[in-house]
């Protein structure tokens, strides 16, 4: 049974991960202090919520995979929506980007059949729409050109050689 989402404001919603209670108390209080206007308060909880999923992910945890990858893609697309709404567009193009350059090297690094590539491709899509959207509102950006490159890359890899 799936939880409900929980609204961060003007940045969106995320949903609360049972398996990773420490992350989502930490984007309860991220989304709590920005629906207040505390917005430095917010970026300071935002960003313990990023560390947390990589803690994490540097980890390897197997037991949960998918909500380990969830909650990368979810703190990096909430932390990115506050920084646009302060207007740091690069630092918010930059927290997409990281995201899924990160899934992309997961992609690249793991076997075609294990937990965490499968859960990589699946989450690759948000942060890809994420920087198409970003290139759409905000125009072109390098460290966004560089995340959709290499996507494409990883994605053309199986099929052989482009040119």
């Amino acid at each position: 049974m799936s939880q409900p989402s929980v609204d961060t404001g003007q940045s969106g919603y995320f949903v609360p991960l049972a398996a990773m209670p420490g992350w989502t108390q930490a984007m309860q209080q991220a989304s709590r202090a920005h629906r207040l206007g505390q917005v430095f308060q917010a970026m300071g909880f935002y960003h313990e919520a990023l560390g947390l999923a990589r803690d994490q992910l540097e980890v390897g945890r197997t037991d949960s995979e998918d909500a380990c990858l969830a909650a990368l893609v979810s703190s990096s697309l909430c932390l990115s929506g506050l920084q646009l709404e302060l207007g740091c567009r690069s630092q918010a193009a930059a927290a997409i980007a990281d995201a899924h350059t990160t899934l992309v090297r997961l992609i690249l690094g793991q076997p075609g059949a294990s937990a965490w590539r499968k859960a990589a491709v699946w989450h690759s899509r948000d942060t890809h729409d994420a920087l198409v959207n970003h290139w759409q509102a905000h125009g072109p950006d390098p460290v966004i050109e560089r995340a959709l490159r290499a996507g494409c890359l990883v994605m053309n890899a199986a099929a052989g050689p482009v040119h």
